[in-house]
Formats: C-alpha cells, sequence, structure tokens
C-alpha cells in the first residue's frame, strides 16, 4: 500500500493521473527509475496503460542508443578531430598541479620552437654570480602582474624552476602589448638581467603564425548558432522560427550542416533567481519543446550540438556531452543528430572548425584592457586573444575547470574556423588565416544580462561557405 501512494504521488507531483491498468504495471515494475520514466509520457491528464508501454520502450532505446564518439570516428560524413573523453578527476591539488604543468611545457615548446634558442632556466638565471648584465631570454608564466608608481609594468614570471620579477618601463617599445597580457599567459622575454630582476627588451606569446594549412575545396553551407535559450521567458521565438523557415527555403538548399554552440535551453537554477525569467521550469519540457523545432529542420541538414553552462551537464570545463535522459527528447526527432562535448573539433572535408561554448569570454573581457564595451568588434578581439594565447580559457580561476588528465582547451590543433558563443553578441572576423565567429543570441535581453551592461544582438546566423570560407551573417530578428 505504501508503495502505491508513493507512486500516486509521484505521478501527481508531474501533474499526471493514472489508470488503475498503468498502476499496476508500475508496482510490477517498482519506481526506481519512475521519475526518468515519467520524462517520456506525453503531455496529457491521464496516463494509460499504453502511455506507460510506450514509455518504457523509448527508454529502452534510450539506453541503448547512448551518443559518445572519440577522435577519429568518421559520423555522418563529418569527422571527429577532437572530443573530450574519459572525463572524471577527484579534483585534488595534485590533480590541478599536473594541469597548469601541461599548459606550460605545451607552450613553452611553442616559443622554444619560435625562439629558435632554448630559454635559461630562472633559478639558473638567480643563482649565478656571472649574469648581472647580460642579455638572457626566459620562459615562463604570468603570475601576476602590476602598474607601478613610475608605471612601469611589473610581472612576476614563473617556469618549473622559480620566479622572477619582469619589468617593462613605461614608454618602451613593448609597454602597450604588455599591459594587455592577462595572468596565466606563457610568454617568452628577452632582456638584460640586473640585481634579480629582467628589464623587458620584447615578448613573445605562442601565437599561431605561419602554422595553417589552407582548406581544399569543399562544397556546402554551414549555419552556426549559439545561445538559443529554450524555455527562457525571453526566447525570441518568432525569430528562431524565422530562421528554421529559412532553412527550408530555396534559399538555404545549399546549407547542409547546422552547428549550435551551446544552451539551446535555458535549463534551470544556471543563476540566481533564474527561475522568474523562465517561461517553462522543467528542463525536460524545454528539451521537448527543442525537439519540436529541431523536427522541422530539414532532414538533409546535419545537426551538430555541445552543451554550455545553462545545459543540464557539470559545469567544469571541459563539458561532457548532455545525458541520455535529456538528449533522448532531440533523438527521437533527429536520430542523426551528433552531440558532442564541450569543446569538441570537426572536420567537414579539409575544413577544421573548433566549436566551444565561450565561458572563458567573461575573464578575457574582464583583464585584458581595451575590450569593453562588449560590442562586434570586441567580440571578434577577445576570440583572437584566445588564438594567440593558444587555449580556449587562457585565464585560470575565473569559471570551473576540471583538472583531466589531458588539457582539452589547449590549442595543439589550429582550426580554420572558431565557433564561440556565450556572450550573447554576435562578432565575426578574422585572425592569421582563422575565421572567428560568435553567433550571438536568439534570447531577448533579460534582466539578468541587462544588470552586466551587456546590449544583445538577437535573430544573427553566420553562414559559412565551406567552398570560399567566406561568412554571411543572416538577420532574423
Amino acid at each position: 500500500m505504501a508503495q502505491q501512494v508513493e507512486i500516486v504521488r509521484r505521478v501527481l507531483s508531474k501533474g499526471y493521473n493514472i489508470s488503475p491498468e498503468a498502476l499496476a504495471l508500475l508496482m510490477d515494475g517498482g519506481i526506481e527509475d519512475l521519475d526518468s520514466l515519467l520524462n517520456f509520457i506525453p503531455e496529457k491528464p491521464v496516463i494509460e496503460l499504453q502511455d506507460l508501454e510506450e514509455a518504457l520502450r523509448r527508454m529502452k532505446v534510450r539506453v541503448e542508443r547512448q551518443v559518445s564518439y572519440g577522435a577519429g570516428e568518421v559520423v555522418e560524413g563529418i569527422s571527429i578531430l577532437k572530443a573530450p573523453t574519459n572525463l572524471g578527476v577527484k579534483g585534488s591539488s595534485e590533480e590541478f598541479v599536473e594541469l597548469m604543468r601541461k599548459r606550460f611545457e605545451f607552450l613553452k615548446s611553442i616559443l622554444m620552437r619560435k625562439s629558435g634558442i632554448d630559454p635559461i632556466p630562472i633559478s639558473s638565471l638567480l643563482n649565478s654570480t656571472s649574469r648581472n648584465g647580460d642579455r638572457v631570454l626566459v620562459v615562463g608564466m604570468v603570475l601576476e602582474k602590476r602598474v607601478l608608481r613610475d608605471f612601469s609594468i611589473r610581472m612576476e614570471l614563473d617556469d618549473e624552476t622559480g620566479s622572477i620579477p619582469v619589468i617593462f618601463k613605461k614608454g618602451s617599445r613593448y609597454w602597450d602589448k604588455a599591459d594587455r597580457i592577462p595572468v596565466d599567459s606563457v610568454i617568452a622575454v628577452r632582456g638584460t638581467f640586473v640585481n634579480g630582476r629582467l628589464y623587458a627588451d620584447s615578448f613573445r606569446i605562442p601565437d599561431l603564425n605561419g602554422e595553417l594549412v589552407k582548406p581544399s575545396s569543399v562544397t556546402g553551407k554551414v549555419a552556426l548558432v549559439s545561445d538559443i535559450h529554450m524555455g527562457s521567458k525571453y526566447f525570441n521565438e518568432g525569430a528562431f522560427e524565422k530562421f528554421v523557415r529559412w532553412l527550408n527555403s530555396d534559399q538555404a538548399k545549399d546549407v547542409r550542416y547546422l552547428v549550435i554552440c551551446g544552451d539551446l535551453v535555458d535549463g534551470i537554477g544556471v543563476y540566481p533567481n533564474q527561475e522568474e525569467e523562465l517561461k517553462i521550469t522543467d528542463v525536460y519540457k524545454q528539451f521537448q519543446l527543442a525537439s519540436k523545432f529541431l523536427e522541422k529542420i530539414p532532414k538533409d541538414i546535419k545537426i551538430i550540438y555541445i552543451p554550455g553552462n545553462h545545459e543540464p551537464v557539470r559545469q567544469a570545463e571541459p563539458q561532457p556531452v548532455v545525458p541520455g535522459e535529456y538528449l533522448d527528447r532531440l533523438l527521437e526527432v533527429r536520430p542523426d543528430l551528433i552531440a558532442l562535448p564541450n569543446p569538441s573539433m570537426i572536420g567537414i572535408g579539409d575544413v577544421r572548425i573548433l566549436i566551444y561554448h565561450g565561458r572563458s569570454l567573461n575573464a578575457i573581457f574582464k583583464h585584458i584592457p581595451g575590450l569593453q564595451p562588449i560590442t562586434p568588434d570586441t567580440v571578434v578581439e577577445a576570440m583572437r586573444w584566445i588564438l594567440r594565447l593558444r587555449h580556449l580559457a587562457p585565464i585560470y580561476g575565473e569559471h570551473p575547470i576540471a583538472p583531466e588528465s589531458e588539457d582539452w582547451l589547449l590549442l595543439d590543433q589550429i582550426p580554420h574556423v572558431l565557433h564561440v558563443g556565450h556572450i550573447h553578441v554576435y562578432g565575426v572576423g578574422e585572425y592569421n588565416g582563422v575565421k572567428v565567429v560568435n553567433s550571438g543570441t536568439f534570447e531577448n535581453e533579460t534582466p539578468y544580462i541587462k544588470s552586466l551592461g551587456i546590449e544583445v544582438t538577437v535573430g544573427k546566423a553566420p553562414i559559412l561557405n565551406l567552398g570560399n570560407m567566406e561568412i554571411e551573417v543572416m538577420d532574423f530578428s
């Protein structure tokens, strides 16, 4: 009797009544997976026996159809070039130290290759009695940075052996550039060593000059979108409907791929008082709404989808694929949907597209001078800094990073296109041969976004032509 009462209570809490036959089936099967099972029930007042049997079937199919792709796989003609796998850590201090060490070693190797000579270990320099007045090269990570009374910039540079103060004198050739280098950057500095300090003449960042291979001819176009936020009161349904109608028109006949760069749904509990901005307060129903839109997209358009910070998945980057219990709503209507972790890199022909939701942009705008206010132009410049520093989250500590055994945020493979979202302001540009794209949002200005002082750009969809690598921005606002 107690089990029966508990089942009825949980069914009622989801907004349903239940027939005696359906209740009897649940009594036989137990209630361990009841909440998950109820997410497969269609919206109707009473759960009948056939509803429950169909839900059980769909739940079984979902379990058998878990989506997980690894690097080297080819899915629907799309190569998976990079996709974080085997995610899961203890979060120990040792793991974080190892993560930063791997980042440093990789970026240092780039700087050594570009400099053409080996740097001097910092401890060797500090312990030498004969180096005073010498011009030397060191490579280190910027631990801290501040402006002195005479407006010189003082950086504390750290390598595997020790740390040293580096001074960029005001008025020197590289002062302006040094002013824009954020903490946690790995840089190579040339300068004169004097009494335990290095007075910088010049410096170099990892960057990506001369490392690109031009893509060969590929046909078709890619639509790039992000931050749709279905379930929000501010989701601009009209603009997104116009976008979907356009995808079904002759104008879009060459569009063969759609990349959704996170925040397809608005989620729940992402920021304080978010519930006040929600139209749909059940995340499963948010995905159900999303499925209705994806179902209308032409079946010959391949859809690639990564999570953002609003999806029901761990917040620490790299983020795994959206769990099957939510993803199933989309797979029911788009069984060929390619769901990937955040970040991931795909290859279409010879064109490499790096897809990253872009939460690190918050810190980049905060810590690099000259990027405020946030506009289409400064969004492009912020993405250029990701490429310059060769890391998707170059400033550590501003948002959760998981210390995985591999640093999946390093730019060890250079893309032809960097597609980012998150900031709700679109921007399209280029940096040393790499197309940088922020696809803006389909969510109108929310009170929370307004409090951040961001002027959103709604309903813009950059369309990448794979044949000539040109980008056209379509406006559906």
